[in-house]
């Protein structure tokens, strides 16, 4: 049988499979390159893209933990907490018009109009919304929207609100300090996790923010500022500047309700500087508490007149010229010591230098070129001199510190500070006992809190306006410190141009409202500094201003 048939038809099957399994192959390599094309692609959409974006992110929004802002007792005054911000890359936008209306559905504070010509743009990174809730988040993610993405980001929390704005400082919209201790110490919040603790202490702060602010009503005062200091570390145990600002929204920092009364005014102290006169006086070794002078008539110098407000019209002692806050009688004890000698004492006493604290916002002293005659009679009661609030509790803290000034701070202080000496015990003591003196039988009578043992000095002070004195419109202010026997606590306050009340029967001066103000502070605080109050008899203040000669 011939077989060749058969063989030819083996043979055609034998190559159309061979070319079959060529073609399989052909196909199969065809698929495995496309695939791998494919993976190659989805690897760099996925991982190259990845890394463009988080390149772009890291530049404009880097996230850094924020340590947190302390009170001295340890309560949060600023922490940070993790939030989600929404961001777009409008090149994988599909459809803008579309993409905004669903954002516009969700986050209702934004414009539909402006977030479609966002999303229109070519950039490759727009931020949609900062801080998103967490609801807002799920709402977002529910509308599936191409090219929508979310950052994990932190925010910034003032849990107290506007309780120590003017002190912690606040940070802008990427947690970057942009005033006040926030500021300040930027860097060591970014770059460490240890909190800063400030000295500040938050119960004692909500006591004197609420007095002062009662006290700004009751007045009908434009603003106000208190400061509560620790006599013998110098530390703010409480800084206080009305109006105020919340840190947890975003404001301009030039607003008013920014500027720190505390740090950054320059203000006349009116009768409150006697006290610097006064321990001049002693400090000279020219006069005692006892020496007498002349206030029986106005003093006149040149075209100036200087009156006493109610003045006693006799000769009075040191101790009755600052009892009654004779004007006429602290310009004649600058006129026995000398303009030149009066000035370098106010240098030596710190009162002539920037007293400032951590904060960057601080105000240099203001004062005459030149210290004539004129200007030293006129400073002797409060008038041709400013400073601030702070500067002028330090060195009345460093008087009553037994003579040793001590830098403010508003970092709680781990060790003994660095002191120097101002002035001599004994003056320190007698200045005690005058200030005691002057609110047991003196001008400030409404400073007296039982137990307390207040001691203090007010001062009056006309306002300026383009160098112009403002014959309605003045400042008031009250110095003090606590216990006298001991002294522990200072503070100063002071009304941006309080009025006249029912109460106050005509009267805009201290006497009649800073001073009752800063005495229902200290009712509020002491017990809270463990200063408690006390039935132990009084020194004899008078034995003591006997014994000093």
């Amino acid at each position: 049988m011939d077989n060749s048939y058969g063989n030819n038809l083996f043979s055609i099957s034998s190559k159309s499979l061979k070319l079959m399994k060529q073609r399989i192959l052909f196909v199969i390599s065809v698929f495995l390159i496309l695939f791998l094309i494919l993976i190659f692609r989805l690897t760099q959409v996925m991982v190259f893209n990845k890394r463009e974006k988080s390149h772009v992110l890291d530049s404009v929004f880097p996230l850094i933990s924020r340590a947190d802002i302390l009170d001295r007792r340890g309560v949060i005054i600023a922490t940070s907490l993790p939030t989600v911000s929404l961001y777009a890359c409008p090149h994988e936008i599909l459809n803008a018009k579309e993409s905004a209306e669903k954002i516009a559905s969700v986050l209702k504070d934004l414009n539909k109009a402006d977030i479609e010509k966002k999303l229109s743009s070519q950039k490759k990174f727009l931020w949609i919304k900062r801080h998103l809730s967490p609801l807002q988040e799920q709402e977002v993610l529910n509308q599936g929207i191409p090219g929508m993405h979310f950052l994990r980001t932190e925010k910034r929390v003032y849990p107290d609100s506007n309780l120590v704005s003017h002190a912690a400082g606040s940070t802008d919209i990427d947690n970057i300090g942009i005033s006040g201790i926030e500021k300040v110490f930027d860097d060591s919040l970014r770059e460490s996790p240890e909190p800063i603790y400030l000295s500040i202490d938050v119960k004692v702060q909500h006591a004197v923010r609420d007095e002062l602010q009662k006290g700004i009503d009751e007045f009908s005062a434009i603003g106000g500022a208190a400061i509560v200091m620790k006599i013998s570390t110098g530390e703010i145990i409480s800084m206080v500047s009305l109006p105020d600002f919340d840190p947890n929204i975003n404001s301009d920092p030039n607003a008013k309700e920014h500027f720190n009364m505390v740090t950054s005014s320059a203000i006349e102290p009116g009768s409150s500087a006697k006290i610097f006169n006064t321990t001049m006086a002693f400090e000279s070794g020219q006069i005692t508490p006892f020496t007498q002078f002349d206030a029986r008539a106005p003093l006149k110098v040149g075209r100036f007149v200087i009156h006493d407000f109610k003045g006693k019209k006799t000769f009075l002692s040191v101790e009755e010229i600052l009892k009654y806050s004779s004007n006429i009688g602290s310009a004649r004890i600058a006129l026995s010591v000398g303009a030149a000698a009066q000035k370098e004492f106010f240098k030596k006493i710190g009162l002539l230098d920037v007293i400032s604290c951590e904060l960057l916002e601080t105000q240099r002293p203001l004062y005459p070129r030149h210290w004539t005659d004129i200007s030293s009679m006129t400073i002797s009661y409060g008038h041709g001199i400013a400073f601030s609030p702070l500067h002028i509790i330090t060195v009345v803290s460093g008087i009553l510190n037994n003579g040793f000034f001590n830098n403010p701070t508003l970092l709680k202080r781990k060790n003994a500070p660095q002191v120097r000496r101002i002035i001599s015990q004994k003056t320190s003591d007698l200045i005690k006992a005058l200030m005691r003196i002057n609110v047991t039988e003196g001008t400030n009578k409404f400073a007296d809190v039982p137990g307390y043992c207040v001691g203090g000095k007010s001062g009056t002070a006309e306002k300026q306006r383009h160098g112009q004195y403002l014959k309605e419109s003045n400042y008031t202010g009250f110095v003090g410190a606590f216990p006298m026997t001991n002294p522990q606590y200072s503070i100063y306050l002071v009304l941006d141009d309080p009025k006249i009340t029912p109460k106050t029967y005509g009267y805009r001066t201290a006497g009649w409202n800073a001073t009752p103000v800063a005495a229902r502070i200290i009712k509020r605080i002491g017990s809270m500094l463990e200063v408690p109050a006390s039935s132990d008899p009084e020194p004899d203040w008078k034995n003591i201003i006997r014994r000093s000669i």
